[in-house]
């Protein structure tokens, strides 16, 4: 089975207090995310000043996005992390949402 999913990357302007000097950090968030957050009334802005914030971050200017589209094959996903496994454990869907949080922020790759 094949998914796409949609990406918009930001290269955010931002003042980093612990180093005192302006940087530009990538944000790479998808399309239902921006979705999700528009449905509370949240623009892309806000939702990237939040995620600076997170980080320690000062929000200066959040960019033009950037457009993406990615796709993967969900068999040949499984079949490259399963290493030969006939059946894997289960998914822990919390410990899965803060692997991907960490892996955005600045340093983790």
């Amino acid at each position: 089975m094949k998914i796409e999913i949609h990406l918009l990357r930001f290269y955010a302007r931002v003042w980093d207090p612990e180093s005192e000097t302006n940087r530009e950090v990538p944000i790479t968030l998808t399309k239902d995310q921006l979705r999700a957050a528009g449905l509370l009334e949240m623009s892309s802005k806000e939702v990237i000043s939040r995620i600076c914030k997170r980080w320690g971050l000062q929000l200066l200017e959040a960019g033009k996005a950037e457009r993406r589209t990615i796709a993967f094959n969900l068999d040949s996903l499984w079949d490259s992390l399963a290493g030969g496994e006939t059946q894997g454990s289960a998914l822990d869907l919390i410990e899965m949402m803060g692997a991907l949080e960490g892996e955005g922020q600045p340093g983790n790759g």
